[in-house]
């Protein structure tokens, strides 16, 4: 397939060059009228025109955009040392025996430092493989896992949207979930679920293939939220670990007090992992990720090596990191707030019918929406004019996204406060109720409307550069509250 011409692509301005460069293959929220942002401070985010939007979708920022704390340990480890593959560091040291205290004692010794959700999730199955040295793995849909060649077997988005054929050593079972999914009609969910995992593992047996792995989300989040009831869980890992399998546990979404109470969302059921994959949120926005797991699973494997992986400047930041959670209080505000916000989102369900469920525990919460109650039917339609409704007529960020694009996900940063989940349960009934009757109108973004009206790029670009902004450095608004 011949190139675009380069020089027609330079020539583009503004978010409609993303478009053509970037955005095509790259997934974004808000894809039918993309986003341009510049600015982020604690749980807000700011446009190309200085606008403020409330950020419902920013679990990567963990502790909350550009947290002073952890944005001046990573300046100051930049100014020391940036890079030490092949070496030890006090950083490194520190970061992974303070990362090591966020679990219940003697469950791991060892951490494996990574770059991002699929890398550790990639290893995560390479140690498991090697450990017990067998190749099948059992893991729950619908899930995503993550993007490299091995985890396209394992993400629902290529499972259920294109031609692809997974990898014959991987094996779906549908989550055990009341609401949605296979056992959503069964008045014996949780019996026919592990009805459905103990046939799994002895097929396996007598294929002379056992399992080596179970691979599971507490939460799915990226699924939709979930939630498999707790003696599910518990006798679904405890078959697998019989078998002589080992529990995988992805909590690079959901993780690091995101749920309330518990570091970890495996702790607010009852199992323990044999390896925990936690990312995402680790780095606060600095690549970061981890495997944890015990030495005698981790040396399994002849070695490894990250030209990145855990490298001075992201330990740091992700020290600053856990210090904040622990010296703000973040386990026990994601319980209140998210607690909070839950209950006046489930308040809405009676008043509005196309809102089906809500989902979720802590600060993880998400809306189902559709068509009507009864049915349950998906609606990917509404789902999409409630996000739009509410980026640009409430400035409140919630994209639509799940396995039928009828889901809109709550994951803000964790100082996401309660006048903040006042104001998003406020935003959300009077956005259904515009659905009701029949409100669809966005508000365009500057660059959209230059697309429109074609000013030529110099003029445009001086325009934006001299127009007034809520989010200059010196703006009040800009700046961390104390």
């Amino acid at each position: 397939m011949a190139a675009r011409n380069r020089d027609d692509i330079i020539r583009l301005n503004g978010i409609e060059a993303e478009r053509k460069i970037t955005l095509p293959m790259c997934k974004t929220h808000f894809a039918k009228q993309p986003m341009k942002v510049q600015k982020g401070m604690q749980q807000y985010i700011y446009d190309d025109a200085g606008s403020e939007y409330l950020d419902c979708c920013g679990n990567i920022a963990h502790v909350g955009h550009c947290h002073p704390r952890v944005a001046h340990m990573g300046k100051k480890q930049l100014e020391i040392l940036c890079t030490a593959q092949g070496f030890v560091t006090d950083v490194q040291s520190s970061y992974t025996k303070k990362l090591l205290t966020t679990v219940p004692p003697g469950l791991f010794d060892t951490v494996l430092l990574v770059n991002s959700g699929s890398e550790a999730v990639d290893l995560a199955l390479r140690l498991a493989q090697n450990y017990t040295k067998r190749k099948d793995i059992i893991c729950n849909q619908p899930s995503v896992f993550g993007h490299s060649s091995t985890l396209a077997s394992f993400n629902y988005r290529y499972i259920k949207h294109t031609d692809f054929k997974p990898y014959s050593w991987v094996h779906h079972i549908p989550i055990c979930n009341s609401y949605r999914g296979a056992y959503a009609d069964s008045p014996t969910p949780v019996e026919d679920a592990l009805a459905h995992m103990k046939d799994l593992i002895l097929e396996l047996e007598k294929k002379k293939t056992p399992v080596a792995g179970y691979l599971l989300e507490t939460i799915n989040t990226s699924g939709g939220n979930l939630i498999s009831p707790t003696e599910y869980l518990a006798a679904a890992t405890k078959l697998v670990k019989d078998a002589g399998g080992l529990v995988i546990v992805d909590e690079v979404l959901a993780g690091l007090g995101r749920l309330g109470m518990h570091w970890w969302p495996f702790q607010h059921f009852n199992f323990k992992p044999d390896i925990l994959v936690c990312g995402r949120s680790l780095g606060n926005g600095q690549p970061l990720s981890a495997v944890l797991t015990t030495q005698a699973i981790a040396c399994s494997i002849l070695e490894y090596a990250n030209s990145y992986g855990g490298n001075p400047v992201s330990c740091a930041m992700g020290m600053a990191v856990l210090e904040v959670i622990s010296d703000e209080g973040m386990l026990l505000s994601s319980t209140a707030v998210g607690n909070h916000l839950k209950s006046g989102l489930t308040s809405l369900i009676d008043k509005h019918h196309n809102l089906g469920d809500v989902r979720g525990i802590g600060l993880s919460l998400v809306l189902d929406i559709v068509e009507a109650q009864t049915s349950k039917k998906p609606s990917k339609d509404i789902a999409e004019r409630l996000s739009y409704l509410l980026r640009d007529k409430y400035k409140i960020l919630v994209p639509a996204d799940g396995p039928d694009g009828n889901c809109l996900f709550i994951n803000p940063p964790l100082c996401f406060s309660l006048d903040n989940s006042r104001k998003l349960v406020q935003s959300v009934d009077l956005a259904l109720t515009d659905v009701e009757n029949g409100v669809t109108e966005t508000v365009k973004s500057l660059y959209e409307l230059n697309e429109e009206f074609q000013i030529p790029g110099d003029i445009f670009d001086g325009f934006m550069k001299r127009r007034p902004s809520s989010c200059d450095d010196d703006s009040v608004a800009c700046k961390w509250p104390g």
